[in-house]
């Protein structure tokens, strides 16, 4: 058989349907807490190389996560069924994934790439004792144009693209603290049915939203201090009922008032308001999903009137939220 034969039991789909999942019977006990109550669910073995595979249809998004081990050194083979754009962030470890017809390209951890994909068998080889994390967000062609109207140097970049398996953003990108925030809210959803579509599609949605603004959003005022804005950031998520006050911050934060707003957006891709505003529609989410408090108590816990919590969550998730009640 062909090392690259559709047959071959290494291969790793990365995009398609399949049918049926694994018996949580055949699963590691180990591997059970990381399994999404929404997705659909494959574990395999091959040889010495342990794969759990998840993925999921969220609107125009296709959710894939796959936790990969290796207790020896072997290739897996990822696989492509049609063309797709695919955001995919690395977690854990680092990897060399060779592509057909193209020169082979360094996954870094921690970071995040938007690749152009064809349908083909790439192949992934795998070091010994390697532990490895991938999550994608895939997108097919056709919705990519109305995903990136609103920024202009990525969405040039993709018209000027013709053909062939490519990495979209020449340097990888570091995933910042509110990237793996987004990425922990995916990986430990334990929402059901229509609210875990629901929540996970706009996490994917603001994921590559930050990516695009990532590739658009110029320096403005290099952040002197990255850590202050890591603690800023955690600040607005521990405290989702405090007001967006750049002065407060800072004050608090020892960051210069005049730089923080340009600061913030550019080490994070998303202004400091926008932030917040995640942080606040989230929380009151959660809450809601909960049944446990009424929708003043829920309100106060993000700091908004009551109205406007409501209407605003519906506008972020697209919902009616006295359905998600019923």
């Amino acid at each position: 058989m062909s090392a690259f034969s559709h047959g071959d039991a290494r291969l790793l789909p990365l995009e398609g349907k399949r049918i049926g999942n694994t018996n949580t019977a055949r699963i590691p006990e180990e591997y059970l807490q990381l399994l999404l109550p929404n997705a659909n669910v494959h574990y395999w073995q091959n040889g010495q190389v342990y794969v759990l595979s998840q993925h999921m249809v969220l609107g125009v998004y296709s959710l894939w996560i796959h936790d990969v081990v290796a207790d020896g050194a072997q290739d897996i083979l990822p696989y492509v069924p049609h063309p797709l754009y695919t955001l995919h962030y690395m977690f854990e470890s680092g990897l060399d994934v060779r592509f057909p017809d193209s020169e082979p390209f360094r996954l870094e951890e921690d970071t995040c790439n938007l690749f152009y994909l064809e349908p083909g068998v790439s192949r992934l080889p795998l070091e010994e004792d390697l532990k490895a994390l991938s999550v994608l967000i895939n997108i097919l062609p056709e919705h990519i144009s109305a995903l990136t109207a609103d920024f202009p140097d990525l969405h040039k970049r993709l018209q000027q693209h013709r053909s062939g398996n490519q990495v979209i953003n020449k340097q990888p990108f570091t995933v910042t603290t509110v990237n793996r925030m987004l990425i922990s809210k995916i990986l430990t959803c334990r929402y059901l049915r229509d609210d875990a579509a629901v929540f996970l599609e706009r996490c994917c949605a603001d994921l590559f939203r930050i990516f695009c603004r990532q590739y658009n959003v110029a320096m403005v005022v290099p952040p002197a201090e990255n850590d202050n804005y890591n603690k800023v950031f955690e600040y607005m998520r521990t405290y989702p009922h405090v007001r967006c006050d750049l002065r407060y911050f800072s004050r608090m934060f020892h960051i210069p008032e005049h730089e923080i707003e340009a600061g913030f957006l550019s080490y994070f891709a998303i202004s400091i308001h926008d932030c917040s505003h995640m942080l606040k529609m989230m929380t009151a989410f959660d809450l809601i999903i909960q049944h446990g408090q009424s929708f003043g108590d829920i309100a106060i816990r993000v700091g908004m009137e009551t109205e406007k919590m409501i209407h605003a969550i519906e506008a972020y998730y697209n919902i009616k939220v006295a359905a998600q009640r019923n």
